[in-house]
C-alpha cells in the first residue's frame, strides 16, 4: 500500500527537524553573535534534512528572531516563505516545468540581480540553492563570480548531495557543514508514522534501504520504488536483474503520478554504491588495490546522470549505460 503523498512535508513548509544538533547550534550561535559566514555548503546524502534546515534558518534570520530556538513562527514571514514569495529570500532550484532538471545560468543571473537590490523586510537577503549538483558549468562559473565578491548582509545556503564533485574554487569560498545520516530511531519513527501497520520484516528492509535518509524512505515506501530497490539489490546480491534490462528501463520511464522514478532509480543506486564501497573497505584486504577502479566507475555513473540532466540525453540509453557500468563494479567483487 502506497502512502498518502500529503503526509510528505516540503522543506519550505516544515517547521521541525530531527538530528544535526551540532550544525544547528553552530548556525544559531553564529547568527546571535553576528558572525555568520557569507556562504555555507550543507553537504551530505539526499533527504536527511539539509534543505529543511536551510529554510528554518532563513525563517529565523528574516524574522530577526534573537532567541536560541531554531523553530520559530512569524506569521507574515513564514507564510511568505511557504509561498516562495518573500522579497528577501531567493530560492534557486529546477523549476517544476523544467524537464531537464538542472539550474541554468539565467537563474543564477537572477541571484546577482537579487543581491544588488536593497532588502525589503529585514536587513538580510538570503539565497538558498538546492542543489549545487544540478548546476552546469555555465551556472557554476556564474555563481563563483558572486561568491568572490559577496555583498554585505547577504547569505548563501548552498545544498550539495555530492560534495566531492563540487569545484575547489567554490568550496574554498564557502564554509562547509557536513550532515550525517539520520540514526535508525529517527527512521523507524518516520516509518511507523507513514505505515502504522508495518510488519517486522518490512520494517527491517526499509531501515536498510533508507540508509539514514528520510527522503529515501519516503520514496521507497511507494510500491514502484520498492520494485526499483529490489532490482538494484538483485544486481548487487546476485549479479543479475530479475527481469529483462529493457523491460526494467521501460518501467522506470513509465509515468507514475507524484513520483519521478528515474531520479529514484539514480538516488537508490548511488546510495547503494556508496554503501558497497564502505562495506568493502571495512572487510576486504585488497580493497586498496581496486578502490581506484570502483571510484572511477562510480564517477562515470555520476557523469552519466549529470549529463542526462544538463543535455537532456536519452533516458533509456542512460539507464542501460548506468547498469552496464554497475556490472563492472559487481565483477570486482
Amino acid at each position: 500500500m502506497d502512502i498518502n503523498r500529503e503526509d510528505i512535508v516540503l522543506p519550505r513548509k516544515n517547521y521541525s527537524i530531527r538530528g544535526h544538533k551540532e550544525n544547528i547550534n553552530f548556525l544559531i550561535n553564529s547568527f546571535l553573535n553576528n558572525s555568520l559566514h557569507h556562504a555555507y555548503i550543507f553537504s551530505g546524502n539526499k533527504g536527511i534534512g539539509k534543505a529543511t534546515l536551510a529554510y528554518l534558518l532563513s525563517r529565523k534570520i528574516l524574522s530577526d528572531n534573537k532567541t536560541k530556538k531554531l523553530e520559530v513562527f512569524d506569521y507574515k514571514v513564514s507564510k511568505l516563505i511557504e509561498a516562495n514569495s518573500h522579497p528577501d529570500l531567493l530560492v534557486i532550484e529546477p523549476e517544476d516545468n523544467d524537464k531537464k532538471s538542472f539550474i541554468s545560468v539565467d537563474q543564477i543571473r537572477k541571484c546577482s540581480q537579487f543581491f544588488m537590490q536593497t532588502s525589503s523586510m529585514s536587513k538580510w537577503r538570503v539565497c538558498i540553492i538546492d542543489s549545487l549538483d544540478l548546476m552546469d558549468i555555465s551556472s557554476t562559473n556564474a555563481i563563483l563570480k558572486i561568491l568572490e565578491e559577496p555583498p554585505s548582509n547577504c547569505l548563501f545556503l548552498i545544498i550539495s548531495h555530492n560534495i566531492n564533485r563540487v569545484l575547489d574554487t567554490i568550496r574554498s569560498r564557502c564554509l562547509e557543514l557536513k550532515f550525517k545520516n539520520l540514526n535508525d530511531e529517527i527512521i523507524i519513527e518516520r516509518i511507523k508514522f507513514l505505515k502504522p501497520d508495518i510488519l517486522k520484516n518490512e520494517l527491517d528492509n526499509f531501515i536498510v534501504n533508507a540508509n539514514g535518509s528520510i527522503g529515501n524512505l519516503e520514496n521507497l515506501i511507494h510500491s514502484d520504488s520498492l520494485r526499483i530497490s529490489d532490482e538494484i539489490n538483485n544486481i548487487f546480491n546476485r549479479g543479475e536483474l530479475n527481469e529483462d534490462i529493457y523491460e526494467f528501463s521501460d518501467f522506470i520511464l513509465k509515468d507514475t503520478e507524484g513520483l519521478n522514478k528515474f531520479d529514484i532509480f539514480t538516488d537508490i543506486l548511488i546510495s547503494k554504491i556508496n554503501s558497497y564501497i564502505k562495506k568493502r573497505a571495512s572487510y576486504s584486504n585488497d580493497f586498496k588495490d581496486c578502490n581506484e577502479k570502483v571510484f572511477k566507475i562510480r564517477d562515470s555513473i555520476l557523469d552519466l546522470i549529470s549529463q542526462e540532466r544538463v543535455y537532456k540525453l536519452n533516458k533509456k540509453q542512460t539507464i542501460l549505460s548506468i547498469i552496464s557500468n554497475l556490472d563492472k563494479i559487481i565483477k570486482l567483487q
